[in-house]
């Protein structure tokens, strides 16, 4: 039986926008799949990814002011938590939790983040372009993970270390 392929993402975040805004292209079809906000003007950093129609499929919420602790919700449902260490030291290395699976998502350097279960198996990938005048990475999720969830925890990983770049 072979492996089933990874969904992939091409994030990019909008130049000219009053908020962050992250325009959301599946990688196969090169056609743009969501939308991804994040609030401003808050304590608590929040962002929501929305379909083509405009409906809200996930959010993502930080605790107040250090957001080291995110919850992934889908309507009133939590699918989701990631917890980032309070200091960062060699290399950055944190747990997601995503619909009942666990990971650990690790990096030397803080740019491709790849989140593994506890056999091994890789969940999601995320792999930032640096370089770019406009903030651009590529998500790949990979089976039986659901693509939105994992693109949800690459939104928060992205605004915990990188929102200073920006």
């Amino acid at each position: 039986m072979a492996a089933q392929q990874p969904y992939g993402f091409q994030v990019k975040q909008r130049i000219l926008a009053f908020r962050a805004t992250y325009d959301i292209i599946d990688e196969a079809t090169g056609q743009q799949v969501f939308v991804a906000k994040r609030k401003i003007m808050t304590l608590t950093p929040t962002l929501w990814i929305e379909n083509m129609q405009g409906q809200e499929v996930a959010r993502v919420k930080g605790n107040f002011l250090i957001g080291t602790n995110w919850k992934i919700s889908q309507g009133a449902n939590l699918v989701g938590s990631i917890k980032f260490p309070l200091i960062r030291l060699c290399g950055i290395k944190f747990d997601v939790e995503l619909a009942g699976n666990n990971y650990t998502a690790s990096d030397i350097l803080g740019w491709s983040f790849t989140a593994r279960d506890y056999s091994g198996n890789v969940g999601f990938m995320l792999d930032k372009k640096v370089f770019r005048i406009k903030d651009t990475y590529k998500v790949e999720v990979y089976p039986p993970l659901e693509p939105v969830l994992a693109l949800a925890a690459a939104l928060a990983i992205d605004s915990k270390f990188y929102q200073g770049n920006r």
